[in-house]
């Protein structure tokens, strides 16, 4: 799984976490449109069968925001404790023994790096604004 830093933020978000559950209000719609842009991506770049039936692409989710060592994050796709209806797209992210691994769904985070960090710039910022 990849991870995104966010880069020249630490002033906003030093002044985002001063607002409380304002601030996380703003953090959660920040880290929402973050997140489907991911999806998004994933959608496009996940391996699809040829069979007319339901597909992980179409079934690919963004967590709820959690917190580690106080950063929030969201995580986006396949991992490797899904015990889903889709849990062969860990397979298909991640490989086996047998089966390389694709990472398609990595691929799409680091190839959207600058409009994640773009996004939750703006929205970060937006939220500011709403609340000066």
């Amino acid at each position: 799984m990849a991870n995104i830093e966010l880069e020249g933020m630490d002033q906003l978000i030093d002044k985002i976490n001063k607002l409380g559950n304002k601030g996380e209000a703003i953090k959660k719609k920040a880290l929402e449109r973050a997140g489907e842009r991911v999806k998004s991506s994933m959608e496009k770049k996940a391996p699809r069968s040829k069979e007319s039936k339901k597909h992980m692409a179409d079934n690919i989710n963004v967590s709820d925001i959690e917190k580690e060592d106080g950063v929030d994050f969201v995580k986006i796709g396949p991992n490797k404790g899904d015990n889903s209806e889709f849990f062969y797209s860990k397979f298909t992210e991640f490989g086996t023994s047998k089966i390389p691994a694709q990472h398609w769904a990595e691929k799409s985070v680091l190839e959207n790096k600058k409009e994640i960090n773009e996004i939750i710039k703006e929205e970060l910022e937006r939220g500011l604004e709403e609340f000066d």
